[in-house]
């Protein structure tokens, strides 16, 4: 009996002992920026086993950078530890009876990453790295349909929205910029980039908050930031070739066609793009557009052809909502990136595009008087045709590793033609009819304009010495040719006035300048920057304005009262001090400019044959002052102020009356002054890149002095005659506030909402009294992205804006109206290739004029099919405006009137098209002889791969 019971105790000792053997052990510790001391969270922590590399457990450091690994059977291994952008830790660990608890304590990470020498392991990144000025999203975690585009991808970012005519929206701010591989693509237009781009070839998408090119080469903040993005390509489809290229015709003779063809390879980047259509499809940012005709029509702003006011219609014209009127375009360009070997960077292309648009508007203006309203209303039709080419470049060259120089040459050349024909009439306050008339304008011009900047950059081997120069040039000439035909009728008295005149104009503008700044360490994290400048102006414009001679039939009187010769030279200095100061979590600067201004203006006039000489010698004084505080990596405060001039036009300061829309006058002003602003902006950004919420908020106000306005006098016949003056007392504060929320741990499943409120006080002049507007906009917006695996993707938002104007004098004319905006956008992929796709936009005004409070919906709807083994073809069926029921109205609300504009759209069609894509990569990254894929916390995961030794 004792030997069995001495038996039994042995046993359970035994297997005492083998449990106590066996027991799991821990391993945790907290990760730390060596630096800075900060926590490290969302860092990926990997337990591999010593004998062979394969992993044996992972986590990832939570919000305060700790991390714990349970349930570790005993052994010995290797403890892989890696956050991007930093040097990977890798330690032996041992699991044994008397060390079951392995505490690391503090494990402090360095920059820059080495490659670890016994076991190589590549891991996928996780969905969102959140670094200083950057916010770095991996798109391979937010999915796309296939065959998608990089603006696809864009929009289930979390924080970034893109409408319906391309722009980028993120975190709050325009996008103004976006690079590939950190270079440009065809310069500076973001639309080429994200509507050309497969979305499959993206590694990264980085929003940055992009420093301006003195800061990035100091290192020390200038305050001067954009926003912008850089697209990041895979390694293995860095070296092929791709694109896809589009054909389709429709009903109504639609048709629509473009080509996107890249070849990428390791040092070189090329692309070619062209196309055309006419549906209103212009694919890249309207820029170095001109216009010689009015888009408008005679009587408002927007009215007349040539000279200040075609210009002013061309602008109008352009922002009357989407898609106003119709379009067609064609287009062609190409685009080129090279580095030769470590030192040179060359980056150039061409772009043109030729833009034909057919307008037609009517329009109802309110004219506040101090003590009465008139009103306008008028029918115009326009047919504006732009074409426009553009050359440009950088070649950036590391002389060694203290110099360098950065060379940006561009070239535009612009051809315009314009013809336009309006109707319009006059009443006063009892509605009766004052004047009535119609005004033909036709013009045709072209503009040149050639510049560059040549940027010298060196660093002393002291740290934070530097020197830079920056050199700039620009020369512009116009040439335009104007006729304008008018016929007006007055009432009470009656009387006719009839116009038939022929504008011809040249103007030619120049500058050339050079800033330098000198920085240097004075103190402990304090740096000095001294900084100069001088730039001279100079401008001629010559107007020559003859009546036509029905006896000659031709235009050879000239009118000496609306011709002139006029001459501005003006030359800008600016010298500066700023005192930086860097700290662990924080930076300040403060410091002070004086910009001193010296203007002479030269007028000669042919009706007295006399010269008329004013000059100007102004000084102001322009502080800036920043403030930036990191909480923590993902947690940063920025304060910023600064202080600006900006001249007068050589438009606004021609005296030379410009009556090519005979109801409305404009005046030049030789007396005018530089205006100048004070801007100040406070802005806070948090994102958690594990839960992938994120807020962004931001406070903005400016303010000034001699802003430079158009003072306007109308008499009892409704004519208005305008002329710009200098005026104070406006100002505007603005704030934001954006919320990105994740409704699952999906990436690219989000809520986007974006609050505003702004309120501003500004000036105007009516009839010699001074008139001040207040404006409130209310604005709340919301979008939702959602997409189920690979099946459905869908997007549905809406917003609400809400806009009240007062005066100080015509009170009974303040103002209040609402906009009501929805949309829904969807796409699903069905069995055997089939896609269907439909998207609805629905808008209401409210809150208009008489006629002008309506509702539109737009319902486009399509049907594609997959063709070919690989699916390189795709045929689509795609339909218009289905309802029948869009239409298009915009209101402005400016200086002494309210108006409301009703422009043609582009009627229902449909199209049949056919797509063929092009997909040819090579130089894959090698790969190993394993793959093993685990899920990760906060919706991602990592890869790891055992490679030889």
């Amino acid at each position: 009996m004792k030997k069995r019971l001495l038996l039994l105790l042995t046993g359970i000792l035994g297997i005492l002992h083998a449990v106590a053997q066996t027991q799991p052990g821990k391993i945790n510790g907290l990760l730390t920026d060596k630096t800075t001391k900060e926590a490290m969270p969302a860092a990926t922590i990997v337990l591999l086993h010593a004998r062979d590399s394969t992993v044996a457990a992972t986590t990832m450091t939570d919000t305060k950078g700790n991390f714990e690994l349970s349930n570790v059977a005993a052994g010995n291994y290797r403890l892989y530890v890696s956050f991007l952008g930093y040097q990977p830790v890798n330690k032996p660990i041992s699991i044994d009876t008397s060390h079951k608890l392995v505490a690391l304590g503090n494990i402090a990470m360095e920059h820059k990453g080495v490659d670890l020498h016994a076991v190589e392991i590549r891991e996928e990144k996780p969905p969102i790295v959140v670094k200083k000025d950057t916010l770095e999203f991996n798109a391979d975690a937010f999915k796309t349909r296939e065959n998608a585009v990089v603006e696809d991808l864009l929009k289930k970012l979390p924080g970034v929205t893109v409408d319906k005519d391309g722009a980028i929206t993120a975190h709050g701010e325009t996008v103004t910029k976006v690079f590939v591989d950190g270079k440009p693509f065809f310069g500076n237009d973001p639309k080429l980039a994200t509507k050309n781009l497969p979305a499959n070839i993206i590694d990264k998408v980085q929003v940055i908050d992009r420093k301006s090119d003195q800061a990035q080469f100091t290192q020390i903040d200038d305050g001067q930031t954009e926003k912008a993005i850089n697209i990041v390509i895979k390694k293995d489809k860095k070296k092929g070739i791709f694109g896809r290229a589009t054909a389709g015709y429709g009903t109504d003779d639609r048709f629509g066609g473009n080509l996107s063809l890249n070849r990428f390879r390791e040092n070189q980047q090329m692309s070619l793009l062209a196309g055309g259509n006419n549906v209103n499809n212009l694919g890249y940012s309207m820029m170095d557009q001109m216009s010689f005709g009015g888009g408008g029509g005679g009587g408002g702003r927007g009215g007349g052809g040539g000279g200040r006011s075609a210009m002013r219609a061309m602008q109008q014209s352009m922002g009357m909502g989407n898609n106003a009127g119709i379009t067609r375009n064609w287009n062609a360009g190409l685009n080129f990136n090279q580095t030769y070997g470590k030192n040179l960077i060359v980056n150039g292309g061409y772009f043109y595009n030729d833009t034909k648009t057919d307008i037609k508007q009517k329009t109802a203006r309110q004219n506040f008087l101090p003590d009465s309203t008139n009103y306008y209303n008028n029918n115009a039709q326009s047919l504006t045709d732009n074409s426009n080419n553009r050359l440009f470049g950088r070649v950036e060259y590391q002389i060694d590793s203290l110099h360098s120089l950065i060379f940006s040459p561009t070239y535009s050349l612009t051809n315009a033609s314009s013809n336009s024909i309006t109707d319009y009439q006059s009443l006063n306050s009892k509605r009766d009819t004052i004047n009535k008339g119609m005004t033909i304008n036709e013009g045709s011009g072209n503009s040149q304009n050639l510049g560059g900047t040549l940027l010298f950059r060196k660093k002393f081997k002291k740290a934070g010495r530097t020197f830079t120069a920056n050199f700039s040039y620009n020369n512009t000439t116009n040439d335009q040719e104007n006729y304008n035909r008018s016929t007006i009728t007055y009432f009470n008295p009656d009387s006719v006035v009839t116009f038939n005149q022929l504008n011809d104009i040249h103007s030619t503008s120049r500058n050339a300048g050079v800033n330098v700044t000198y920085t240097e360490p004075v103190f402990k994290d304090r740096y000095l920057e001294v900084n100069y400048g001088v730039t001279k102006y100079n401008s001629n414009s010559t107007k020559y304005t003859y009546d036509f001679d029905a006896g000659k039939n031709t235009y050879s009187q000239l009118n000496d009262s609306l011709s002139n010769a006029f001459t501005n030279s003006t030359l800008n200095q600016q010298a500066g001090l700023t005192l930086r100061t860097t700290k662990l979590k924080y930076d300040y600067s403060f410091g002070l400019n004086v910009l001193f201004n010296n203007l002479d203006n030269n007028t000669y006039s042919f009706r007295t044959g006399k010269d008329s000489l004013i000059q100007q010698h102004t000084v102001n004084f322009a502080p800036n002052a920043t403030f930036n505080y990191t909480f923590a990596k993902n947690k940063r405060l920025r304060i910023n102020y600064n202080g600006s001039t900006q001249q007068p036009t050589v438009q606004q300061l021609q005296p030379v009356p410009d009556n090519s829309n005979p109801l409305y006058i404009q005046l030049g002003n030789p007396d005018l002054k530089p205006s100048f602003s004070n801007t100040l902006s406070v802005n806070y950004n948090q994102f958690n890149n594990i839960t992938f919420r994120g807020m962004f908020a931001s406070l903005n106000g400016t303010f000034g002095s001699n802003k430079i306005i158009n003072a306007t006098s109308l008499d009892e016949k409704g004519r208005q005659v305008s002329k710009p003056v200098n005026v104070n007392g406006y100002f505007t504060v603005r704030g934001m506030l954006h919320n990105s929320i994740p409704l699952s741990k999906t990436p690219g499943q989000n809520l986007n909402t974006s609050s505003t409120v702004s309120y501003s006080r500004d000036v105007n002049i009516t009839n010699g009294q001074m008139n001040y507007s207040k404006s409130l906009l209310l604005s709340q917006a919301a979008n939702v992205s959602y997409m189920y695996k690979e099946l459905l993707d869908i997007a549905i938002g809406g917003s609400v804006n809400y806009n009240a104007t007062s005066y100080t004098l015509a009170q009974s004319q303040n103002t209040q109206y609402l906009d009501f905006n929805a949309n829904l956008d969807f796409n699903i992929n069905l069995p055997y290739g089939f896609l269907i796709g439909s998207d609805v936009t629905c808008t209401l005004n409210r809150g208009r004029t008489a006629g002008y409070n309506l509702t539109s919906t737009m319902w486009n709807a399509n049907i594609s099919k997959y063709v070919f083994p690989k699916k390189q073809g795709m045929i689509k069926v795609q339909g218009f405006d289905l309802l029948r029921q869009y239409v298009n109205v915009s209101r402005s609300v400016s200086d002494n009137y309210i108006e409301d504009v009703q422009s043609n759209v582009l009627q229902q069609y449909f199209m049949v098209s056919f797509t063929y894509f092009l997909n040819k990569f090579g130089g894959n990254t090698k790969g190993g002889d394993r793959n093993m894929r685990m899920s990760m916390p906060g919706g991602g995961g990592n890869r790891f791969q055992r490679t030889r030794f």
